[in-house]
């Protein structure tokens, strides 16, 4: 059965239940790799995810670590579990498609999609999406591609980091909405 992320509810019978059908009653052991010096509260995040996972019987061995030695392990494929933030190198949906959401392959194709996740309906619309020149066609085809992810839980999103602004009245400047500040666009009054 699909159901996206949002269908979902909070319900840890449930999810003991699932478990306990999937052969685990008793729960299992799983060790997540989390970094602890790259995103906001990340070490913290880790340790939330583990404390709520205990709940329904998954024992969580956290291994919070510098980003130095986390992202060779994580890149090797070397986890099982683990914590990723993305930010696209583009405002195009494309990039996190492509990078993320795509069966890894030739070219840099699923090069961050480390769970491995596979959907050939994803792929088929991913490819479509990086030729299509018609606007319309290409939102339908985006969209498509990213219901078809979020039917699958291809992935779980856990926390959306928030951007930090300040203000002042004698500062004017372009606050872009990927928290880049370029300095030339700031004006002191």
């Amino acid at each position: 059965m699909q159901r996206s992320t949002s269908a979902c509810p909070y319900d840890p019978a449930a999810a003991k239940k699932l478990l306990a059908e999937a052969g685990y009653p008793d729960g299992f052991e799983v060790t997540m790799n989390c970094p602890n010096d790259r995103y906001v509260n990340d070490a913290e995040i880790c340790q939330a995810v583990a404390v709520m996972l205990a709940r329904i019987g998954v024992k969580v061995d956290l291994v919070a670590e510098t980003k130095a030695t986390y992202f060779p392990k994580i890149l090797s494929r070397n986890t099982s579990f683990y914590l990723l933030g993305w930010t696209p190198g583009t405002y195009d949906s494309h990039n996190p498609l492509f990078s993320l959401m795509s069966t890894p392959g030739q070219g840099g194709q699923g090069q961050f999609n480390l769970g491995s996740y596979s959907n050939s309906r994803v792929d088929e619309l991913t490819g479509q999406i990086a030729s299509e020149t018609d606007r319309a066609k290409r939102q339908a085809l985006i969209s498509a591609a990213f219901k078809t992810h979020a039917d699958d839980i291809g992935h779980i999103p856990l926390h959306q980091q928030m951007l930090t602004w300040g203000m002042k009245k004698n500062i004017e400047l372009v606050q872009l909405a990927d928290n880049f500040n370029y300095l030339r666009w700031v004006v002191v009054k």
